[in-house]
């Protein structure tokens, strides 16, 4: 029985532990071959024995013949075997997502050196295509050292990696690392391409150019492979999820392969006993001592945690740093008609940015937040969230402001309004984006008072405020921008263990979250200025 073949049934057996998504993959390819997709077994092994010609290059593993593991066996089985009606090549694109450690760049390598040398293609254009040339080399750096290290791979290729020529030729046939660049990617012929660490790109543009480029080819494939990220609106997290709606048959794409190692909804990530689930290459390049150790770490730093979740387990979290995940967060929301003090929080930014102003109302432990932004800032971002900006501007989420420039007379105005509501016993600011605003609104009879930014001052309320979302005891109105700003936010900490938010990893807004911790914070300090406590200044 062929390693493909055994693979599968270990995994219908129960004898290698998975999780879901690949269970949904073995099922796919044992449902479509009963149902008569042709399925080419020679093609598939030829693919098969072409990679295992090939050696390592690095590690404990170099100078070794690249044998295929199962879980490999069974991608490659699966991408050169299924053929459609006309003999063509069934799957054109590819989605797999692995840990780190489990040799992805090792194994897309191999695949891309076949579409280079193997495959049959004429003048086969191959890429190895990243947003940045450093990750772009990750793939093509191994399809370089294989290439020098192995006699008959030598003999038969031209090998360049000079700075000013880095290509692999065969005949008329070409490997080079792409990186993005828009002006610079007309003419492309792709026949092979693979994208590595697809999670970490910031739009699709590059994925979109390489599937279009690959029109002219009869049966090309974009190879893409990844780990886990932390961004839930990157474009790799909306591809995942198309991904896992095929896996399961929701959706049909006969073209698409996909397969995705992680942990199932409700595992527990601490258990040993789940991680090889996660980890195919258990035991061969990933070994329990490794996350045993990384373990340690993850239960005393929250940033660790986060980083063994998606890294080593290939967990999708809401952050680069573990804060208020999304369903603690939205368990929250039943937000009811609110009265009585409360207090605000004003996050002044740039003058073509998002405005936030919250309001906390202590007696029902609630909030409510008003987001503000120019229009013609909300249609210049052609990114993921660009769309759901513009929606949420449509849906009254967010109320768009005429220009390019934040009109802080509107907000102004709102908040008067919203004075006149609601019983506003003070509102803090961040003194470094204070404008005639904070004057204007002196001037109507609000009582200002700066919140700084730093560690002392926003240390309390943010710890407060995970307390009561963690407890349930925080209600809000489920506003989608808080909730997308919630996932964007990533806390930063000093030696003496004070926290707050931070500028999202992936630069975007966390204005939300920062004006709720101000007026949170704001009413924390009228309560102790009450009970005569020490408390800190909220100006620092």
């Amino acid at each position: 029985m062929r390693i493909a073949e055994q693979y599968i049934e270990q995994v219908v057996t129960g004898r290698v532990i998975v999780c879901e998504h690949v269970r949904n993959a073995v099922n796919r390819y044992l449902t479509d071959r009963a149902n008569g997709w042709a399925f080419s077994e020679n093609y598939a092994q030829h693919a098969i024995d072409f990679i295992e010609q090939l050696e390592h290059s690095t590690g404990d593993y170099a100078g070794k013949p690249f044998k295929l593991e199962g879980w490999q066996a069974f991608i490659v089985w699966n991408l050169f075997g299924f053929l459609n009606p006309d003999g063509s090549r069934r799957f054109t694109r590819a989605y797999v997502e692995v840990p780190r450690k489990n040799g992805k760049s090792t194994f897309s390598s191999a695949v891309m050196l076949y579409g280079l040398m193997a495959d049959g293609e004429s003048a086969a254009q191959v890429y190895s295509a990243a947003t940045k040339l450093d990750q772009a080399m990750m793939v093509f750096a191994e399809s370089v050292r294989v290439c020098q290290n192995v006699d008959w791979l030598a003999e038969s290729l031209t090998v360049n990696n000079s700075v000013n020529n880095r290509r692999i030729l065969y005949g008329q046939s070409v490997y080079k690392p792409l990186e993005w660049n828009p002006s610079k990617q007309d003419g492309l012929n792709t026949h092979f391409a693979v994208i590595d660490e697809y999670h970490a790109h910031p739009n699709d543009e590059l994925y979109n150019v390489l599937r279009n480029s690959m029109g002219a080819r009869r049966q090309p494939l974009l190879f893409t492979i990844t780990t886990a990220g932390f961004n839930r609106e990157s474009p790799c997290y909306k591809h995942r999820n198309y991904c896992t709606s095929v896996l399961s048959g929701a959706i049909v794409d006969d073209a698409l392969f996909s397969v995705i190692y992680t942990l199932d909804e409700g595992d527990d990530w601490t258990d040993s006993a789940n991680w090889a689930k996660a980890n195919p290459n258990w035991g061969v390049s990933v070994y329990p001592r490794q996350l045993e150790q990384a373990l340690t770490e993850a239960k005393e730093f929250v940033h660790k945690e986060v980083e063994f979740k998606t890294k080593l387990l290939n967990v999708w979290t809401d952050t680069a740093l573990t804060w208020i995940n999304d369903t603690t967060w939205m368990e929250c929301a039943e937000l009811q008609k609110l009265d009585g003090i409360c207090y605000g929080g004003l996050d002044l930014a740039s003058t073509g940015d998002f405005c936030a102003f919250t309001l906390y109302f202590p007696e029902y432990s609630a909030i409510r937040t008003w987001y503000f932004l120019p229009s013609e800032a909300a249609y210049k971002r052609k990114d993921a969230a660009g769309a759901s900006i513009r929606q949420w501007i449509a849906d009254g989420q967010i109320i768009a402001t005429e220009g390019n420039v934040t009109d802080y007379n509107f907000i102004k105005a709102q908040i008067v309004e919203l004075a006149q509501e609601f019983e506003i016993k003070d509102i803090a600011y961040d003194r470094f984006n204070a404008s005639q605003l904070v004057i204007d609104l002196q001037n109507e009879g609000l009582q200002m008072f700066p919140f700084g930014q730093g560690f002392i001052s926003m240390s309390s309320p943010t710890k407060e405020l995970e307390r009561l979302v963690k407890d349930g005891r925080l209600k809000h109105d489920g506003n989608p921008v808080t909730r997308w700003m919630m996932g964007n936010v990533l806390l930063a900490s000093d030696p003496a263990g004070n926290i707050k938010i931070n500028k999202a990893k992936s630069g975007d807004k966390v204005d939300g979250p920062v004006s709720i911790v101000m007026a949170l914070g704001t009413a924390m300090q009228d309560a102790a200025k009450e009970k005569n406590s020490d408390f800190w200044f909220i100006s620092l």
